[in-house]
């Protein structure tokens, strides 16, 4: 249903009145520092410009009249916020019916476990970058992974719904089974996403980012996993030709979805964080009037006539890629994504160089 023409024409054009999913940084402040992380969150983060919980809350009724349907947390690590707990519940309050935490799982203690249960309409998303102790703490420090795979072991028998999320490196690309076996064994399902050149990733991405060898067998990998969940992570790996990866074909940045930072400021995506996609402030803005009229969603993200990519063959499998790789690595949108498989598999390359169309 969701490859009608009509439905996606109008989310690859002027996109939803209201955000599918809303993604919110509600903290800079981490007890990680991972060497990859999208919004370089650290333990000595500065906090002083975050939105207070009352403020917080307020933007909580804010994307409820707007109908938005989903609120993703992260940040940062979420449950060092002060009054998340009652941020939640707030939301729940509000009619959300689902809401998803991005978190490290050091902080899910029994007691919190049970608390987040009895609270109900909760889902976990716990972030583990390596099926090893070794290979999982150099990107994300000594101690973490096992203090996430503890956090996995104590949510055992609970009812909430829990993912493990793998972000796919140079350096972890050959544990996609373990990775795929651990989720398994702790009762979660495995979730793999694309690392993109934001926050430290920037620093990070020509040394981490995958080759091309590993991005074809990731993408045969992935069409032999269906139950492995990706959303339109990957989707700049359809050209590689077969079965469609699942999820959207496009990037949702501002159609579909867009994100929250922890001093209110509203951007299309979690890899946009920069001044030139800012699209307002919700200190000083209605929610639903950013999405509406924000110039940056309107003018960079919804789609016009006369893409980069609209020519190939391969454009309705991939929709031209990611903006904010394009962006991010050549200051550019008007070129295809700098990672398009289908040039440089045709290039005979096996890295991923830019590729400038």
């Amino acid at each position: 249903m969701l490859r009608n023409n009509a439905i996606t024409s109008v989310l690859r054009g002027a996109g939803l009145s209201a955000p599918i999913t809303v993604t919110w940084e509600v903290t800079n402040r981490c007890n990680l520092r991972c060497v990859h992380c999208l919004s370089g969150s650290a333990p000595d983060a500065d906090t002083s410009a975050e939105l207070g919980l009352e403020e917080a809350k307020a933007v909580v009724d804010q994307l409820a009249a707007a109908r938005v349907f989903q609120i993703h947390f992260g940040g940062g690590e979420p449950f060092v916020y002060p009054g998340f707990m009652e941020l939640l519940r707030h939301a729940l309050a509000r009619g959300f019916c689902c809401l998803c935490i991005s978190t490290n799982g050091a902080l899910l203690n029994e007691r919190r476990i049970a608390e987040l249960e009895a609270i109900g309409g909760i889902y976990l998303q716990i972030s583990l970058d390596g099926a090893t102790e070794a290979s999982c703490d150099a990107i994300r420090g000594a101690g973490a992974y096992r203090r996430a795979v503890a956090a996995l072991e104590r949510l055992r028998g609970s009812s909430i719904v829990r993912t493990v999320n793998f972000v796919l490196t140079r350096q972890n690309a050959h544990e996609l089974d373990d990775m795929h076996a651990l989720a398994g064994r702790c009762g979660a399902i495995l979730r793999v996403t694309r690392l993109k050149p934001s926050g430290r990733g920037a620093e990070m991405y020509t040394s981490m980012r995958p080759t091309q060898g590993q991005l074809a067998t990731l993408h045969r990998w992935l069409t032999g996993h269906p139950d492995v969940l990706t959303g339109d992570t990957f989707f700049h790996l359809n050209p590689f030709g077969g079965t469609a990866l699942p999820g959207f074909q496009f990037c949702g940045a501002a159609r579909m979805t867009c994100l929250i930072t922890p001093n209110g400021d509203v951007f299309p995506c979690a890899f946009t964080q920069q001044e030139h996609f800012l699209a307002g402030n919700l200190r000083q803005e209605n929610f639903q009037h950013i999405w509406e009229h924000g110039e940056v969603f309107n003018a960079l993200f919804r789609k016009k006539e006369g893409d980069a990519c609209s020519a190939c063959p391969a454009f309705e499998g991939c929709g031209g890629g990611c903006p904010a790789v394009k962006h991010a690595l050549t200051g550019r949108l008007d070129i295809p994504d700098p990672d398009c498989v289908l040039e440089t598999a045709r290039a005979g390359i096996d890295s991923a160089p830019l590729c400038h169309g």
